[in-house]
């Protein structure tokens, strides 16, 4: 029996005059060559999570079928000479879900049916190859991945970054599960423009009726709550700083242009002027902050602009007072490298001796109160700094000096790691789950349910496709399952792409699901 939850939100209609384009029967003829279809199911993943539910229905994580059905298998599209690999388990909808409209009736209302694929390849293309899917009456037990499955994404086309992985863990062989809600809607194509569409704008607003839904990008990376989080941006900064020794160069085109002393008094900044400029622009801003509208926001930003510009041009005429020739320059730079060099391997023991630290317990602990942010003021304040002296932008024989900044928090890129990652992980387990703060999660939920590009995951019915407008009208091909993109799943198919299962409607009477085809949809 469904929850009160889930049964609230079973079956959504449209409101409005949009303009319709699929009739609505009573019932399509069963075994017929075509069939109208009047509604859809769109499979709305459970935020919050019913973790007090056995899931009938869910996304990713592993399947459960019965003991004497083997694992399914196809031939490699990309590499056909290995013959058959193990196929990624996509998802399990439980059929007694469905309603008896679905597919015009046609097809199971009892058991459950499994979804595969194989991720890494770009020729899914209509083929029953590199994908299957299976119908079984009973539930079985949870199944193990065979050994030999790969990664859910091997990097050979474009698809989900698993950067966050990076030196903590190898790229895994399942998704994260997550429980859906199977969700009746009426199978309608309307016109909007010159373009047919399905789902409503702000669908995601409709499905989560009731709850917030975020329409921003996704919140701001979080910083690390335990100790696996902490270890990879640790790890991240570790890789960076192992490869990236810190050489100034001074080429010999910049020897030869210094050697003008022209150009090399050029390089010197003029304090006085910067120093007095900076005095009557605070002045006049002490001025108008005793009038009623205050300074200008521009004038503050320009103040402090200036005041930055000054404390590196005050470091860089100190580089100057003691380098008063370009052979003193040259003096420096080599110093530089070797300082540099001496501050990067002293920066890699004291990181590698706080991740041995980390990684001593337990990673999915919790960090204690004030642990990242003692290790984040040691990434802050280890840093060092140099002038590089390049050739001028648009000068033939102009000199400019950069100022680098280093610090260990600057070696590390928060998107490219994607921390993010790791709060879905812990969100979709349970035994993880309440690792993760009530603020964090108070971010994130309303982002979960929002849908990438107005896309819901769907069977049956038309959808809004990538290269493909929805089709209305009678039709012999069936949309089994439909998956768009997902951050919550962390499903990104080829280049922001769509995946699609679909069968004919002899083959879903017949349950001949062996002969199901999927093709991907991308940019």
């Amino acid at each position: 029996m469904k929850s009160e939850t889930a049964a609230d939100a079973s079956r959504l209609a449209f409101e409005g005059n949009a303009e319709r384009h699929v009739a609505e029967p009573d019932r399509a003829p069963r075994a017929a060559a075509e069939i109208l279809e009047t509604v859809s199911v769109v499979l709305r993943r459970q935020v919050p999570i019913r973790a007090d539910e056995k899931p009938q229905s869910w996304f990713g994580g592993r399947p459960m079928m019965p003991d004497n059905v083997p694992w399914p298998k196809s031939i490699s599209l990309e590499h056909p000479q290995r013959g058959e690999i193990p196929l990624h388990f996509l998802a399990q909808i439980s059929c007694a879900e469905l309603p008896e409209e679905l597919w015009g009736g046609l097809g199971p209302r009892e058991g459950w049916l499994l979804f595969f694929i194989d991720p890494n390849t770009g020729d899914l293309d209509g083929r029953t190859e590199g994908c299957r899917v299976i119908h079984t009456r009973t539930l079985g037990s949870e199944r193990q991945a065979p050994p030999e499955l790969g990664p859910v994404h091997d990097g050979t086309y474009a698809g989900p970054h698993y950067g966050h992985l990076e030196g903590t863990g190898e790229v895994p062989n399942t998704w994260r599960r997550w429980p859906v809600d199977c969700v009746t809607v009426p199978n309608r194509v309307v016109r909007d423009g010159e373009v047919l569409r399905v789902a409503p704008d702000r669908f995601a607003h409709v499905l989560y009726a009731g709850k917030e839904v975020s329409d921003a990008e996704r919140p701001p990376v979080p910083d690390p709550f335990t100790a696996r989080m902490a270890l990879a941006v640790l790890t991240s900064i570790e890789t960076r700083l192992a490869k990236q020794p810190l050489k100034p160069d001074l080429p010999p085109n910049v020897l030869e242009a210094l050697g003008d002393p022209d150009v090399f008094r050029s390089l010197r900044p003029d304090l006085p002027a910067l120093e007095q400029e900076i005095g009557t622009l605070s002045q006049a801003l002490t001025s108008a902050g005793e009038t009623d509208e205050g300074p200008a926001d521009e004038d503050l930003d320009r103040l402090h602009e200036l005041e930055v510009r000054l404390e590196r041009d005050r470091k860089l005429a100190a580089v100057l007072d003691r380098c008063p020739s370009p052979a003193s320059l040259r003096s420096y730079q080599e110093e530089t490298v070797r300082a540099n060099e001496s501050w990067r391997q002293d920066a890699l023991r004291d990181l590698r001796d706080i991740i041995d630290q980390l990684r001593a317990g337990d990673p999915d602990r919790a960090l204690l109160d004030g642990e990242w942010a003692d290790i984040a003021v040691h990434l802050e304040q280890t840093r060092t700094g140099y002038f590089e002296f390049r050739s001028a932008v648009g000068a033939e024989q102009g000199v400019q000096a950069i100022e680098h900044e280093i610090s260990l928090s600057r070696l590390c890129n928060a998107n490219y790691l994607r921390l993010w990652e790791f709060v879905a992980d812990y969100y979709a387990d349970p035994q993880l789950r309440s690792l993760i703060p009530v603020d964090v999660l108070a971010r994130f939920e309303p982002f979960w349910r929002r849908l990438n590009d107005n896309r819901p995951h769907r069977a049956g019915g038309a959808f809004d496709g990538i290269q493909s407008e929805p089709q209305s009208g009678p039709t012999s091909r069936l949309l089994l399952l439909n998956l768009a993109g997902d951050d919550a799943m962390h499903w990104t198919w080829g280049d922001a792409g769509i995946v699609y299962f679909m069968i004919s409607t002899q083959d879903l009477e017949e349950g001949r699901f062996e002969n199901a085809a999927v093709t991907l949809e991308c940019h």
